[in-house]
């Protein structure tokens, strides 16, 4: 895996074998609740982007990226957002702050028409210091399309990339390595939330994949058979290209760690790639499977 991230102090491949030691896979549980719909279960957190906020002094954006890392993950295996539960911990109150934080997990609920159901706030003074916090979110959906269909997905088929509003809220423990904890704005620009734009197209659609954690080279092999290959052709944008040239990675490295300006990667039919991006109108192919 990428030196420049264990350098960073984040091992990919250790986590990937906890996740093989507990035999989970995809980015969310599927359940079947008796006789009603299936339903998708999944967690997440918005890593050390955290300490960007703090730095910066402005939280109002980080509450959005907690719930799009949950939503936009239920939406890989084909579900509409429902409701949504957050966990906030720190080591003392801060009522300004707080109140930052919870106005963007709201904002973040209404961008993915799902419901803030609850949550809990814990003050847990001697394992957090000061104010400093965490965040974890917790996320149902009700599944309209079941993804991935891996026995659809065969050479020739589509690669379409939708584009990300930045880093998102992954990579950021070599972002702030890299930038040597001197931050600027458009580093905490919320993580883009996907799910009014790509349910409508979900009847197109084989496979999504959320580029999270491991980049585009870990995250678009999750959600493949394993009889197949792919091939992208992925354009840098100026300020992706600035952090390429900082970060002095190779280029396939730098897609095993950033989105590189995809956050999300759908698989599709040749013939009904346009259908997808004249719904996502953003949207372009990028890339095939082989």
């Amino acid at each position: 895996m990428v030196n420049a991230y264990k350098d960073a102090g984040v091992n990919v491949e250790t986590a990937d074998k906890l996740v093989e030691h507990l035999g989970m896979s995809g980015y969310g549980a599927v359940v079947n609740l008796f006789n009603g719909p299936k339903v998708v279960l999944s967690t997440d957190g918005v890593g050390t982007k955290i300490l960007v906020a703090e730095q910066l002094n402005k939280f109002d954006t980080i509450g959005i990226d907690l719930v799009a890392m949950c939503v936009n993950d239920v939406l890989c295996q084909g579900a509409q957002p429902v409701s949504f539960l957050d966990y906030y911990a720190t080591g003392k109150l801060d009522l300004e702050k707080s109140k930052q934080i919870l106005s963007g997990i709201q904002k973040g609920c209404e961008l993915a028409n799902c419901t803030l159901v609850g949550g809990e706030t814990a003050e847990m003074p001697g394992v957090y210091k000061g104010s400093n916090f965490d965040l974890a979110g917790f996320v149902m959906g009700v599944v309209v399309d079941e993804l991935p269909k891996r026995h659809l997905i065969k050479p020739g088929s589509a690669i379409i990339g939708v584009p990300s509003s930045g880093p998102h809220s992954n990579g950021y423990s070599l972002l702030r390595k890299l930038y040597n904890d001197k931050f600027d704005l458009s580093l905490l620009e919320p993580t883009r939330i996907y799910a009014r734009e790509v349910l409508p197209a979900l009847k197109y659609i084989k496979a999504i994949a959320h580029i999270t954690g491991g980049g585009i080279h870990g995250n678009l092999p999750r959600v493949l058979p394993k009889d197949v290959s792919y091939k992208l052709d992925i354009p840098l944008n100026d300020w992706w290209q600035a952090l390429k040239l900082k970060s002095k990675m190779s280029m396939y490295d730098f897609e095993c760690v950033f989105n590189c300006g995809w956050g999300l990667l759908i698989v599709t039919d040749n013939i009904d790639a346009q259908h997808v991006c004249n719904i996502i109108k953003d949207a372009r192919v990028i890339g095939e499977i082989v």
